[in-house]
């Protein structure tokens, strides 16, 4: 059995009506062990955020690159310097 929740209104539903009540803006929930266990829909914006959060982890990673580039060259330069 499923649970279409939205704006603290709670309607069991079947397996065939899940999609219609995504649609209308409803979040899915089963119940197990006495609770309700949400299901994570994928939606354009899910997908977009997953997009950015993966492209903020690339960018991360040369930044760091970057910064230690940049340190090594600092340390050659300072080394040059003291001869």
């Amino acid at each position: 059995m499923l649970y279409a929740i939205k704006a603290n209104r709670q309607y069991k539903i079947e397996e065939d009506e899940k999609q219609k009540f995504i649609d209308r803006g409803y979040e899915i929930a089963r119940l197990e062990e006495g609770k309700l266990v949400f299901e994570e829909v994928e939606t354009e914006e899910t997908k977009e955020i997953a997009k950015l959060k993966a492209k903020i982890k690339k960018l991360e990673k040369e930044l760091e690159e970057l910064k230690k580039v940049e340190d090594l060259e600092k340390e050659k330069k300072s080394k040059g310097e003291g001869k």
